[in-house]
Order: C-alpha cells, then sequence, then structure tokens
C-alpha cells in the first residue's frame, strides 16, 4: 500500500508542473489570439518592412558571416566554396600597411566629422534667425542644391578647379603669390580638400534636422529671456542650443558610429598616385584589392571580413558614446 501511495504522489507531482505548463500555453495563446483579433491590420501594415529586413538586412549579414570564412566562390556559392577558418582575418588583421589604412580612415572621417557637424548646426541657427524669408529661402536653396549633385559631378569640379594650368581656385591663389601646383596632387592637403568638398554638398542637407528641431522650441522662453534682458547671442547659447541639444546628441551618436563606413566613391574618384599614401582608407583598399576588375578574380571573402570588422567596431564606438551620453545628459538611443 506505501508504494502505491508512493507511485501516486510521484506521479501527482510529475502531472501537476506539465498541468501547469499546459494551462499558462493556452492563456498565451488565447491572448495571442485575442490581440491579433483586434490588431491585425498593424501586422499586415509592418509585413512589408519585416520581409524587407529578413532579404535585405538579416539574410546579407548571415551571407557576409559565412563567405569571411571562405575562400569564397561566384560559381560554388556559399555552400560550395571552400571554408578556409579565420584565413581572411589573419591576412586583414597582420598586413602591413593595416594601422595606415585604419588610421586614414579615422583621420579623415574626424576631419570630416568635425568641420561639417558645427557647420550645420551653426547654418540652421543662422538660417532660424533671420527676419527676413527672402533670405531664409535664397540660403536653404543654395546650400542645399549641391546635395543632389552626382558624386562623380562633385569630384570632377574639384578635380578641375584645382589643376595646376586651369583651374580656378589655382588662379586665384596665384594672386596672391601662392606658386601655382596641383593641390590635389599633395598628400597633406588631401583631407582638406575632401572635407571642404563633403561640407558644400552636405551642409544644406545635414541643417535640415537642425532646422526642424528649431522650429519645435517654444517661442514663449525667446520672449522670457528678452524680458530678462538676454541679448541674441545669449538667446542662442541659453535657449536655442538647449533646446535642441537632444538632437545634436543623437544625431552625433549617430556620426560617430559611422566613423569607419565612409563610401569609397568619392575618395576613390579623387584618388591618384601622389596623394596615395592619405587617400588610402579602408573603404578604397577593399575595392582597389578585392573587388576591383583590375586584381582579377575578386576576393569576396576579404571583403566581407571588413565589412564585418566596420560593422564591430561601430557597434563599439555607438555603444561607449551612448554611454557617456547617458552620463552627461539624459538623451541616449536606448
Amino acid at each position: 500500500m506505501e508504494v502505491e501511495v508512493l507511485e501516486n504522489e510521484i506521479v501527482m507531482t510529475e502531472e501537476e508542473p506539465q498541468s501547469d505548463r499546459h494551462l499558462k500555453f493556452n492563456s498565451f495563446m488565447d491572448k495571442l489570439k485575442k490581440y491579433t483579433k483586434y490588431n491585425w491590420q498593424i501586422y499586415i501594415l509592418f509585413l512589408p518592412a519585416f520581409l524587407w529586413m529578413i532579404f535585405f538586412v538579416f539574410v546579407p549579414f548571415i551571407s557576409n558571416v559565412v563567405m569571411s570564412f571562405q575562400d569564397y566562390s561566384v560559381s560554388k556559392g556559399i555552400f560550395g566554396s571552400k571554408f578556409i577558418g579565420f584565413q581572411n582575418y589573419s591576412f586583414f588583421f597582420t598586413m602591413d600597411n593595416f594601422f595606415t589604412l585604419l588610421g586614414n580612415t579615422l583621420l579623415l572621417n574626424l576631419l570630416v566629422l568635425v568641420i561639417g557637424f558645427p557647420t550645420a548646426i551653426f547654418l540652421a541657427i543662422m538660417i532660424y534667425e533671420s527676419k527676413s524669408k527672402v533670405i531664409k529661402g535664397i540660403a536653404q536653396t543654395t546650400t542645399f542644391l549641391p546635395f543632389f549633385i552626382s558624386a562623380v559631378v562633385v569630384c570632377n569640379m574639384t578635380i578641375e578647379f584645382l589643376k595646376a594650368d586651369t583651374g580656378m581656385i589655382v588662379n586665384i591663389l596665384s594672386w596672391f603669390g601662392v606658386e601655382r601646383t596641383n593641390v590635389l596632387n599633395n598628400p597633406a592637403a588631401f583631407r582638406w580638400i575632401y572635407a571642404l568638398m563633403e561640407l558644400w554638398q552636405t551642409i544644406g542637407y545635414n541643417s535640415l534636422i537642425y532646422l526642424a528641431a528649431l522650429s519645435a522650441i517654444d517661442t514663449s522662453l525667446y520672449e522670457a529671456a528678452s524680458m530678462d534682458g538676454a541679448g541674441k547671442f545669449r538667446q542662442i547659447f541659453h535657449v536655442t542650443l538647449p533646446g535642441i541639444a537632444p538632437t545634436i546628441i543623437i544625431t552625433l551618436i549617430l556620426k560617430i558610429g559611422k566613423l569607419l563606413s565612409m563610401g569609397y566613391e568619392k575618395v576613390l574618384l579623387l584618388q591618384n598616385v601622389y596623394n596615395k599614401p592619405t587617400s588610402e582608407i579602408i573603404s578604397t583598399y577593399v575595392y582597389n584589392v578585392s573587388l576591383s576588375p583590375t586584381v582579377g578574380q575578386p576576393n569576396y571573402g576579404l571583403a566581407a571580413t571588413i565589412g564585418l570588422f566596420d560593422a564591430v567596431v561601430a557597434i563599439i564606438l555607438v555603444t561607449i558614446v551612448n554611454k557617456i551620453a547617458k552620463k552627461v545628459s539624459d538623451t541616449q538611443l536606448w
């Protein structure tokens, strides 16, 4: 009898958790059905974005991870290419010019950020504070239009302006006694040329988000500051800048996350044999060594490895800057 009682107790103790799990599962399914019944329209609207994320973000990312460990061949595909382990990573991190490429990429991106980021904020404030609608319209139009010009056209304009014999900028500099030389051939001047060209093309576009943030500031704050005797500059420092501070912090975090993700197109178009010591960055190296038609069989595995390296560094930088922003202010990405 004792054995039977014990067996019954054992059966009961084993069945109770199963029944509890079964009840919880049924409860969850009931809630899910009820939620889906009242929100199915939202799921249908979300479906295209979800499919886009699957096929154009997650699948390519997973493919890049697999390719970075392979001697990838287009004819064989991911499932047929030879697995080579960490050889692509070992080659990339141990090559002689690794730190040169990394340094050139960081310095060029930092210079673009240091010049372009505060200038876009300054332009937005200048346009916002202008009392004339005509001046506002002209300023916004003239600074925004270059963003629509093709990168090829912008780079060709820069090359033509800097030619030693016929370049407009070189001709102007020669009036002040500067020697006629092709400035683009100077490695030390390449970063400044690129940063100023990028500033000219993108300053109007980058200032739009700050103009939108400025329009959301309560105008009564300016009236109160004016009644307290604050002039225009004090209003800018004590009302305008604090009002758009969250937008500035968020955009700064996102831009710092792209310090290694500069596109190769413009740099490659301005690159030549003379300025290559400073113009060869990670993205142009990927093209010149891994993807260019002139190198023969493209090395897609190495290109995928470098792309993953950029992504990992971007995640680390964004996380660090986000934590710093969290401690310094109340604004953060997550």
